[in-house]
């Protein structure tokens, strides 16, 4: 049996707490350019790396998925995981904002059959959602990419053609005179989350952290996190609505698939494999409580917006509560949730299995 990787469960419960910081600072795109606005910036470019780090570990986990099952097990495995629990909790949210929108904070809707599967087929019903619709359509190729799993040179020609029309290419072209100057030449099928996909397993299966990428990782994380956090408010600050010259918020530098997103995202996931040897040797991390909480990553994420929009209702935005209580209230609230649902489930219907696209 494949020793399981504690590191990847760290950063699978930091990634899903990260991106509820992202979801309650999400003031930013209202480019106000005030106190809370500034600060909302660098919480935006601290946490950026929760997507990428998401999209890296399954990949870590699922492109060399040939040495434990065949192509069917992994599809239905796979689909079982995420569209289910896409389907259930989207009607959730659907059936909250026919019958009690006021109550938690939702758009009100009419109940409707049809008016639900549109919603849930152009994900208009929780928009953070759109992460597992990415990560439905990278395990529908992942048969593909699995074959290149045992090739490491095959792999790193995969991620270069992959960097360039996902992180280099968008870049050139912001600094161009022609911003689609280099549109023609982006491989469409090896863009966006499958970059972040090959890229974690490849580190996982091919990279040996020494101590010369511990440090460099530390130096490129430190980096990439001022370069995002200042361009991002260099670019909005002079048309904020403080300002007098409004424009929408412009989120080119903290983007998940940014050159600068991305190579903080892959720092941090670098760092966290480095410190695997060193979590084995403490106890809590091989106790049933850190295994229960691993467990759950997934649930958070699908309920921690739910919570976000209740709290709304009855607190105003104010910078301490923002940034400061309502994050940590949110994954507290989220994380009791999902141990409570993932204990229910198990003791009802145990045969159904897990539900988690990070850990397996």
């Amino acid at each position: 049996m494949t020793q399981r990787n504690i590191y990847m469960d760290v950063l699978s419960i930091l990634s899903c707490m990260a991106v509820v910081y992202l979801h309650c600072s999400t003031v930013v795109y209202v480019n106000q350019g005030d106190l809370l606005w500034f600060f909302s910036i660098i919480v935006q470019s601290l946490f950026c790396f929760a997507v990428p780090v998401f999209f890296m570990i399954s990949g870590a986990n699922l492109i060399g998925y040939r040495k434990k099952y065949d192509t069917k097990t992994f599809l239905i495995k796979r689909l079982k995981r995420v569209a289910i629990p896409l389907v259930g909790f989207s009607a959730l949210y659907y059936l909250l904002s026919c019958f009690a929108p006021g109550f938690f904070g939702l758009p009100a809707r009419e109940l409707s059959i049809s008016g639900f599967v549109a919603g849930l087929f152009t994900n208009s019903i929780c928009d953070v959602y759109w992460f597992l619709y990415a990560i439905l359509a990278l395990y529908f190729v992942t048969p593909l990419l699995s074959l290149a799993a045992d090739d490491k040179g095959l792999l790193r020609y995969l991620l270069i053609v992959s960097f360039i029309s996902t992180a280099a290419i968008p870049l050139v072209n912001r600094f161009a005179p022609i911003h689609t100057l280099l549109d023609l030449f982006v491989v469409p099928y090896l863009s966006g989350s499958i970059f972040l996909y090959l890229l974690g397993y490849y580190i996982e299966r091919y990279v040996e952290i020494t101590r010369k990428i511990r440090l460099g990782a530390i130096g490129v994380a430190i980096i990439c996190f001022a370069i995002m956090a200042v361009m991002t408010y260099k670019t909005n600050v002079s048309h904020t609505v403080i300002s007098g010259n409004f424009a929408e918020f412009d989120n080119f530098y903290i983007n998940v698939y940014n050159i600068f997103c991305s190579t903080y995202s892959c720092a941090v996931f670098c760092l966290a494999k480095d410190a695997e040897s060193r979590m084995r040797d403490v106890s809590a991390f091989g106790g049933k409580a850190f295994r229960l909480l691993s467990s759950v990553p997934f649930y958070v994420y699908l309920i921690h917006m739910l919570v976000i929009h209740m709290l709304d209702v009855y607190v105003p935005h104010r910078i301490i509560w923002d940034l400061g209580v309502r994050p940590p209230t949110v994954i507290v609230l989220s994380f009791v949730f999902g141990i409570v649902f993932l204990t229910a489930k198990r003791a009802l219907k145990p045969h159904l299995g897990g539900a988690t696209i990070i850990n397996q």
